[in-house]
């Protein structure tokens, strides 16, 4: 790559880079994850699911129904005004009803000391937790553990041939990559389209064209707004891994991160996939932006654009099918299908690693043959820009 090429990429991208409308639109997504999860952090700690119960904290229980064992230190023996005047006159803070019929109703009633908005407090939440213990106590260990239901259940998935084919866990890898391709999609495909069409519609092209060539103009082009793309998905998923790694202890996280198996073909393969569909979607965008006249033209395919790359999301259950129909096989190598249809059977696990590199040949060839075209294509009319004329009435 020449020095041409390189001056125009680093102009490029510390233009963009110095703009605070870049920045501000990078970080709002992150922000905006960042201010949901702190709001749902505060919401978990203020609804505990667990109450804990305080020292001081003095408890009263009316258990008509029998449940607990009669030597149990807050069980009183009143009835439920007596009680609820026991909380009023400041003897107890929490008092419990259990009435005689709770088996059918199902229902007990809880009284304590409310003042202002207290929409978060959970105390009724004691009762069931003394319930649970009580009820916990009076049967074995064994007994316990079914009831309560606080165990894993290992989900051992065989193939044909009797091994364990974790499948769902070599998806991840590809489908991780395809969703890394789709936020690249959703987020810098329009600034592919409207980079080289707004130079036109200002005719700066026509003077920039006079001291650097097309080719080295369209390339450094590409490549500048590659490397800003890529700072913004960093910026955005850079967070995502930092909350899944602050919250990895989680059960849910946990099993995820436990399950995920890399195989370095297939890694390697959906790297090559991801590195040519962003040069194949870049190239296009960059085309049409050098075919047409105006921002307003190009922005107007974007919609279409997007809409055929993620085409295949529609028929996602043909692509689970091990045997592929016709449809699915177009899809696979046809250009603007292949990116998402190659990296869906490579997560289902549906295509073989000779049709996979088949597809990928596709898609690298075509990112070669769009970027040429966007080359030629801004050569041609980046001079030959047609403006609308103003036509002067004669005087009669």
């Amino acid at each position: 790559m020449r020095s041409k090429t390189f001056e125009v990429i680093r102009f490029e991208t510390m233009r963009q880079l110095k703009k605070p409308a870049f920045w501000a639109a990078t970080l709002l997504i992150p922000l905006l994850i960042g201010g949901i999860y702190l709001i749902s952090f505060l919401s978990a700690k203020s609804v505990e699911k667990d109450p804990v119960l305080k020292e001081d904290t003095k408890i009263a229980i009316t258990d008509e129904a029998g449940i607990f064992n009669k030597e149990t230190p807050f069980l009183v023996d009143v009835d439920k005004d007596a009680g609820r005047e026991m909380v009023k006159t400041g003897k107890v803070d929490l008092y419990f009803y259990i009435p005689k019929d709770f088996a059918e109703t199902k229902k007990a009633d809880f009284y304590h000391i409310s003042e202002g908005l207290d929409i978060f407090n959970n105390d009724a939440n004691i009762l069931k937790t003394l319930l649970s213990n009580e009820a916990a106590s009076k049967v074995g260990e064994l007994d316990t553990l079914a009831l309560t239901g606080k165990y894993e259940v290992t989900d051992h998935k065989l193939n044909h041939d009797g091994e364990d084919s974790n499948a769902l866990g070599k998806a991840i890898v590809p489908f991780a990559i395809g969703i890394v391709f789709f936020m690249f999609v959703a987020l810098c495909g329009n600034r592919f389209l409207l980079n080289v069409v707004e130079e036109k519609e200002n005719r700066i092209s026509e003077m920039i064209l006079t001291s650097i060539s097309a080719h080295h103009l369209i390339v450094g082009k590409i490549i500048a707004l590659l490397i800003l793309s890529a700072i913004q998905i960093l910026v955005l998923v850079i967070p995502i891994a930092i909350l899944i790694f602050v919250n990895r202890d989680s059960q849910m996280i946990s099993g995820i991160l436990n399950m995920i198996e890399v195989e370095p073909i297939t890694v390697i393969l959906s790297a090559l996939l991801f590195i040519a569909s962003v040069m194949f979607y870049a190239g296009t965008c960059t085309f049409v932006g050098a075919l047409t006249s105006t921002a307003k033209d190009a922005s107007s395919f974007i919609g279409p654009a997007i809409i055929l790359i993620v085409f295949p999301l529609y028929f996602m259950q043909m692509f689970m099918a091990t045997d592929p129909n016709a449809i699915v096989q177009f899809m696979t190598y046809f250009p603007f299908t292949a990116p998402i249809a190659l990296m869906l059977r490579s997560g289902f696990g549906t295509i073989s690693t000779l049709e996979f590199c088949i597809g990928l040949a596709v898609v690298a060839v075509s990112a070669v043959i769009m970027t040429r075209l966007a080359i030629v294509t801004f050569q041609k009319n980046a001079i030959n820009f047609g403006s609308p004329r103003l036509r002067s009435r004669r005087k009669r």
